[in-house]
C-alpha cells in the first residue's frame, strides 16, 4: 500500500503517468505534464530512484519536479507549473500555518533550470539530486526505499494501481512544494548548490603524518582486501572463501608481455641489412675493395639487437553462463574463478566481465555490492548459446590482443547448441573452464584441439566452514530500561508472529510482546537491540527456560538463520546451502517446542547446530497449518482494532516555553501534545529555556589511508594515539560520546572527506543544570539533574491523549499501564508532583546562574 501511495497520481495535478504499455522493463511509457511536455522515461525516473535510494528518497512529486526543472527547453514548463501551484486558493492555509511560501518553490525551480547545462546531464546530474536531497524534509528512509524498488522489480504491475488518479489531494501538494521551499532556503544561490556539489572540507588535511603517527601505523592492520570483504559479507561468503584456493592451483599467466620471446636487450641475430654502426667488427678486416662490394651486394654482417620488452594493452574477457545449467554450485564456482583470475595480486593484465543468457550484459566485480548484484542475475534459458552468440557478432576479438574465457557448466557444455557455439567460435575463445560438483577442468583451445591443462578439486563442504562457527558470538550490548508502562508501536503486520499462546512483533531492532489480544493495552518490550533485518521470525523456551528468537531471511538465494538467546545475548548464524530448501515461501513456526521451516509441501526440523533435517508427519503439517490459521486471524483482528497511535520516535529540539514542556514544536499540555506552529531548529524566539542536544559520533565504514582519519581524530578530540588507534582498530568504535550535535557535525565531514563514514547517534537533551530528555522508542523520559525529583514518563503520540508516568503512579490514558498495582491520580495532582518540581528545579538553575553574571 505504501507503494502506491509514494507513486500515485492525482487530478488536477502537474504530473501523470502517460502510455501503458507492459513492456519488459517498464509499466507505462513515460511520465508527462498533462497537456505538455514529458517528464520523462518510466524508466529513466526509477534508474534516478534507484541511485538516491543509497541515502533517502524525496518525496516522489518533489523528485518530478527537480527533473523537470533540469530536463532541455524546461521554461515552458516551470511556468506551467508556476500557474499551477498558483491557481490553488491555499494562501490562506499557508498563512496561517505558516508552512512555506509557493514563490519559493517556484524560485528553487528557475535556479535549477539556471545551473549550468553541464549540471543538467549524466552522471552529474545524478549528483546533483544526490547533494540537494540529502537530508531534505519529508524524505523515505533508505530501508524503505529499498523495499518500494524490490516491489518494482518484482510486482512492477502495482505501479498501474497508482496511475488511476484519485482526487486532487492538498497535504501531498503541500509535501511536494514545501520540500522545495525549504530547499531554497539552504540552497539560496547557483554557487551554494556548485559548492555543496563539491564538498570542499574548511580545513585541508596535511598529507602527510606526523613521525608519531607514521610510527603508530605500523601496529594498524591492513583494512580487509576485497577478497576478504568478499568472506566477511554473508552474500558473498561463497563465492570469497574459494578463491585463494583457486590462487594456489589456477595455471594462467598472470603477465602477457610479447609471448614466446624473452627479450634481455641482448644480440638476437645477424643480418644483411642495417646501419654502418651496427656492422659486425670483422667485416673491417677486408680490403677496400672487397669491404665495399660486400657492401654493396648486401652481402656485409649486421648484428640485430633485441627490442626491449614492451607493456602490452592487452586485455582478458571473461563470459560468465547465467542459464540454467549454470545455476547453484556451478554459478559460485564460476564467479569464484572470474574474480581468483582478474584479481590475482601479481596480474596485470586488464579484465572485462559479461553475463551470458539469451542476451549478454556487461557487469563490474570490483566490491561486494558489485558481487552481489552480479549473483542476481540469472537467465531462465537452459545454455547461453544465444548470448554467446550475440556477444561474438558484436565483439570482435583481435587473439593479439585479447583473450577470452568462457566459464560454464559440465551439463551446459555437453548441449548441442552449445558444442554448435563454441565449434563456431573455437578460435575466439582461448580457455573454456567446466565447473561440476566439486571440481574445474580448466581446458585451453590449440591446435584445432581442446586440451586439458589442469582439473582442480574444489571440497566445498570443507571451504565453506566458516571459522567462527565453533565459537557463538554474543551481540552488541543492549541493557534497556525497563520502564513502568506499555510501549505505543506502530504497525508492522509482517513480522508478528507466535509461539501457541502469545503473540510478537519484530520491528526495527526491539521484539514486542501483545499484552492484550483485544489490543486494548500497549506493547512490552521483551528485547532491544537485535542484529535482525525483516524476515521470518519463530520464538521458545530452551530446557532452561530461556526465550531462543528464530531468524530467517533469503538474500539472492542464499538462506541464513540466526538464533539468538535473549536472557544471554549468545547468537549463532549459519549460511545453508540452496539445496537444503527447494522452492516456495519459506515460513517457520515452532512444534513441540523445537524450531520448524515449512515451503508449504515439504518440512525440516532445525537441529540445536543449526542444521535442517526433512521431516515428514501428520502432526507436523497440522501443527503448521493451526499456526497459520491462528497468525492470519490475529493479523486481521489488529488490522481492524482502534487503538492506532501516531509515534514520534525523534526527538528534533526540546524547551520549556511559557511554563510549559515543548518537543518538536508539540506543546504537552492536558494530556496532550498538540502542534503550536512548525518547528524550526533554529527557533528561539519565546523560549525560556532550551535543552541541548547530546550525540556520539561513530565510525561506520573505514575508507583508506586510516592513517588521515587517525590524524583528524587526535587534532579534533586531543585523545591519545593509542586510544585514537583503537577506535580505527573496533568496529562502529565511538569517537566523539556525549557531545552537542554542532561538534559531531564537523567532524564527521572533516572525517568523510576522507572516504570514511561515520553516523551520529543521538542520546538525549540535555539542560545546563544536568537534566535530561530522553526519547526511548516513542517514550519520553523526564530525568532531573536533582536525585530527590523523580523520574517520570509519558508516550510521545500526537493523535490522541498520553499518559503520565512515575514508578508506582500515573495519570491519563489506561492504555499504557499494564500493572494492577500502579494507582491512579489526578492530572493536576501528577503535575503538581512530578512536573513542577522538575521545571522549578531548572528555572532555579536559570535564575542562579543570571544572578551570578
Amino acid at each position: 500500500m505504501e507503494f502506491q501511495r509514494y507513486f500515485q497520481s492525482y487530478k488536477d495535478y502537474f504530473w501523470e503517468w502517460e502510455n501503458q504499455i507492459f513492456s519488459e522493463d517498464s509499466v507505462f511509457e513515460t511520465l508527462t505534464i498533462p497537456n505538455g511536455q514529458t517528464i520523462g522515461y518510466e524508466k529513466f525516473v526509477f534508474e534516478i530512484l534507484e541511485f538516491l535510494s543509497d541515502d533517502s528518497l524525496p518525496p516522489f512529486g518533489t523528485l518530478l519536479l527537480a527533473i523537470i526543472a533540469t530536463n532541455p527547453g524546461n521554461a515552458e514548463a516551470v511556468a506551467m507549473i508556476e500557474n499551477l501551484a498558483k491557481s490553488k486558493e491555499l494562501k490562506k492555509t499557508f498563512q496561517h500555518q505558516n508552512f512555506f511560501r509557493v514563490g519559493a518553490s517556484i524560485d528553487f525551480l528557475k535556479l535549477l533550470a539556471s545551473l549550468p547545462d553541464e549540471y543538467k546531464t549524466g552522471e552529474k546530474r545524478l549528483q546533483l539530486f544526490q547533494t540537494i536531497f540529502h537530508k531534505c524534509h519529508n524524505r523515505i528512509s533508505t530501508e524503505k526505499a529499498k523495499l518500494f524498488l524490490d516491489e518494482y522489480r518484482d510486482y512492477r504491475h502495482h505501479l498501474s494501481r497508482a496511475a488511476v488518479k484519485d482526487e486532487f489531494n492538498e497535504s501531498n501538494f503541500i509535501k511536494d512544494f514545501r520540500t522545495l521551499a525549504l530547499l531554497k532556503a539552504k540552497f539560496p544561490t547557483v554557487k551554494s548548490i556548485l559548492d555543496e556539489m563539491e564538498n570542499t572540507p574548511q580545513k585541508e588535511v596535511e598529507e602527510k603524518l606526523g613521525e608519531e603517527v607514521l610510527e603508530e601505523e605500523k601496529l594498524t592492520e591492513n583494512p580487509p582486501d576485497f577478497v576478504q570483504q568478499l568472506i566477511e559479507d554473508d552474500r558473498t561468503f561463497q563465492v570469497g572463501s574459494l578463491i585463494k584456493r583457486l590462487w594456489s592451483g589456477l595455471n594462467i599467466p598472470l603477465h602477457h608481455n610479447h609471448p614466446s620471446e624473452q627479450p634481455l636487450g641482448g644480440i638476437s641475430d645477424l643480418t644483411n641489412k642495417g646501419d654502418f654502426d651496427k656492422l659486425v667488427i670483422s667485416e673491417f678486416a677486408y680490403d677496400d675493395d672487397v669491404f665495399m662490394s660486400r657492401i654493396a651486394n648486401n652481402e656485409a654482417l649486421y648484428i640485430q639487437r633485441e627490442v626491449p620488452p614492451q607493456a602490452d594493452k592487452f586485455e582478458r574477457i571473461l563470459l560468465i553462463d547465467s542459464s540454467l545449467k549454470n545455476w547453484g554450485n556451478p554459478k559460485i564456482l564460476s564467479y569464484a574463478s572470474a574474480i581468483a583470475i582478474a584479481a590475482h595480486p601479481k596480474t596485470d593484465i586488464k579484465c572485462r566481465f559479461f553475463v551470458l543468457g539469451e542476451h549478454f550484459d556487461e557487469i563490474a566485480l570490483d566490491n561486494v555490492s558489485e558481487v552481489i548484484a552480479a549473483l542476481g542475475k540469472l537467465s531462465g534459458k537452459l545454455d547461453s548459446a544465444a548470448g554467446i552468440e550475440a556477444f561474438f557478432r558484436v565483439n570482435k576479438i583481435d587473439s593479439s590482443k585479447q583473450e577470452v574465457f568462457l566459464f560454464s557448466s559440465e551439463d551446459s557444455l555437453k548441449l548441442t547448441p552449445m558444442q554448435k557455439v563454441l565449434n563456431d567460435y573455437f578460435n575466439e575463445i582461448r580457455y573454456v573452464f567446466e565447473m561440476q560438483l566439486e571440481g574445474i577442468k580448466v581446458h585451453k583451445n590449440q591446435n584445432k584441439g581442446r586440451k586439458l591443462l589442469q582439473h582442480i578439486i574444489m571440497p566445498l563442504d570443507e571451504l565453506w566452514q566458516r571459522e567462527k562457527k565453533s565459537k557463538p558470538k554474543q551481540s552488541q550490548k543492549t541493557d534497556f530500561e525497563v520502564m513502568p508502562l506499555l510501549y505505543p508501536v506502530e504497525r508492522n503486520y509482517d513480522t508478528i508472529f507466535h509461539d501457541g499462546k502469545n503473540f510478537y512483533n519484530y520491528i526495527k531492532g526491539n521484539l514486542f510482546a501483545f499484552v492484550d489480544n483485544a489490543f486494548d493495552k500497549g506493547f512490552e518490550k521483551k528485547a532491544s537491540g537485535i542484529p535482525f533485518g525483516n524476515g521470518e521470525f519463530a520464538i521458545k523456551r530452551n530446557h532452561l527456560g530461556q526465550e531462543i528468537l528464530l531468524y530467517y531471511y533469503c538474500d539472492l538465494l542464499v538462506h541464513n538463520i540466526s538464533i539468538l538467546n535473549l536472557q544471554t545475548r549468545e547468537l549463532k548464524s549459519e549460511t545453508l546451502d540452496i539445496s537444503a530448501l527447494k522452492g516456495g515461501n519459506i515460513s517457520v513456526y515452532v512444534f513441540d517446542d523445537e524450531f520448524y521451516f515449512t515451503n508449504g509441501q515439504m518440512y525440516w526440523h532445525l537441529s540445536d547446530d543449526l542444521k535442517l533435517h526433512w521431516k515428514n508427519g501428520n502432526a507436523i503439517r497440522e501443527a503448521f497449518s493451526i499456526y497459520s490459521r491462528t497468525r492470519n486471524s490475529f493479523v486481521n483482528s489488529f488490522k481492524n482494532s482502534k487503538f492506532k497511535y501516531s509515534t514520534i520516535k525523534r526527538v528534533l529540539g526540546a524547551s520549556i516555553v511559557n511554563g510549559q514542556i515543548e518537543i518538536n514544536g508539540f506543546v504537552f499540555a492536558h494530556l496532550e501534545f498538540k502542534k503550536k506552529t512548525y518547528y524550526r531548529s533554529d527557533l528561539t524566539g519565546s523560549e525560556d529555556v532550551r535543552f541541548t542536544e547530546k550525540v556520539n559520533l561513530i565510525l561506520k565504514t573505514k575508507g583508506t589511508p586510516l592513517t588521515k582519519v587517525i590524524k583528524l581524530i587526535k587534532d579534533y578530540t586531543n585523545k591519545p594515539l593509542e586510544e585514537c588507534q583503537r577506535i580505527v582498530d573496533v568496529d562502529l568504535g565511538v569517537i566523539l560520546n556525549n557531545v552537542p550535535r554542532e561538534n559531531a557535525e564537523k567532524l564527521k565531514k572533516l572525517i568523510e572527506a576522507e572516504g570514511t563514514i561515520c553516523y551520529i547517534e543521538s542520546l538525549f537533551f540535555e539542560f545546563e543544570d544536568g537534566s535530561k530528555i530522553t526519547n526511548t522508542d516513542g517514550i519520553l523520559v523526564f530525568e532531573s539533574s536533582k536525585k530527590e525529583i523523580s523520574k517520570f514518563y509519558i508516550p510521545f503520540i500526537i493523535n490522541g491523549r498520553t499518559v503520565m508516568v512515575s514508578e508506582n503512579e500515573y495519570s491519563g490514558n489506561e492504555y499504557f499501564i499494564s500493572d494492577p498495582a500502579m494507582t491512579s491520580i489526578k492530572e493536576r495532582d501528577f503535575t503538581a508532583k512530578y512536573i513542577e518540581p522538575f521545571l522549578n528545579n531548572i528555572r532555579q538553575y536559570e535564575t542562579k546562574i543570571k544572578h551570578n553574571s
